[in-house]
C-alpha cells in the first residue's frame, strides 16, 4: 500500500506541476484529489499541501492525523537547447535503463554507454 501512496502521490504532483488548475485543486483539497486519484486515505487523516521549493520551504512535521506534502514550484521554462542536449544524452546511460526505454535502435542491442554517438 506503501508503493500505492508513493506513485499517486508522484504522478498527482507532476499532473499539477504541468497544471495550474489542477495544483489549485490539488492545494486546495489534497484529500478528494489523492482520493480520486486511488489512494486509500485512512479516516481522520488530513493531508496539506504546502507549494513552495524544496530548498527554502518550512514543512511542519507530519502527525498521525495531519500529513504535510510539498508541491515543488517549477519556475523556469526549458528551452529548446536543453530538450536537444537532453534528448541526444538519453542514449548515454547503463544497459539496464537502455534497454527498458530505448531511445535510439542501437541501444536496444548494446550494452554500451555511448552507442549512439
Amino acid at each position: 500500500m506503501e508503493n500505492q501512496a508513493v506513485r499517486v502521490i508522484s504522478e498527482v504532483t507532476a499532473k499539477a506541476q504541468a497544471n495550474p488548475d489542477f495544483a489549485h485543486e490539488y492545494v486546495n483539497n489534497p484529500n478528494k484529489v489523492l482520493s480520486d486519484a486511488g489512494m486509500q486515505i485512512p479516516e481522520g487523516m488530513n493531508i496539506h499541501v504546502i507549494v513552495g521549493a524544496p530548498a527554502n520551504s518550512e514543512i511542519p512535521n507530519s502527525t498521525s492525523t495531519d500529513v504535510y506534502l510539498l508541491l515543488p514550484q517549477v519556475n523556469e521554462e526549458i528551452k529548446d537547447e536543453s530538450l536537444a542536449t537532453a534528448a541526444a544524452a538519453s542514449c548515454q546511460s547503463t544497459s539496464s535503463t537502455c534497454v527498458t526505454v530505448p531511445s535510439c535502435v542501437s541501444c536496444v542491442s548494446s550494452a554500451s554507454t555511448n552507442s549512439c554517438s
